[in-house]
């Protein structure tokens, strides 16, 4: 025997170590064709022979695009003043915050109160009805 300890294993030390490295060996192998199959999936494939333009015809929104770099170079830095930020945040906060909220929440109570609120739901409603013909 190569060892007289009970706990060693039953295989010499180095055909343990191989039993041991083929197992992680085929993980490797498998990892690693896992990965080239998705790998695989990352690529475009390559153009296809190019059809010859037989007229060439001049497009406006792809000269606008061409030109929008000039102008935006044109353009001022954006920046924001003290004055203006306080100026527009003293009419914004309130509009969006208490005004539009109050006026959608009233539309919908409006319309909830009145006789045609969801009536597709229920059975037998005269508009139902109506639109079913």
């Amino acid at each position: 025997s190569w060892s007289t300890n009970p706990c060693a294993s039953r295989y010499p030390p180095s055909a343990a170590a191989m039993v041991r490295r083929s197992g992680s060996l085929l993980l490797v192998a498998v990892s690693a064709c896992a990965a080239l199959a998705f790998l695989s999936c990352a690529f475009v494939p390559g153009p296809q022979a190019a059809p010859t333009p037989e007229v060439m015809n001049f497009n406006p929104a792809i000269a606008a695009s061409a030109a929008l770099p000039v102008l935006t170079m044109l353009a001022e830095d954006a920046e924001a003043k003290y004055g203006d930020s306080r100026r527009w945040s003293a009419v914004l906060v309130p509009l969006t915050t208490l005004v539009i909220p109050a006026v959608a929440m009233g539309i919908f109570t409006i319309y909830v109160s009145s006789d045609d609120a969801f009536y597709q739901f229920r059975a037998g409603h005269p508009r139902g009805m109506r639109e079913e013909k």
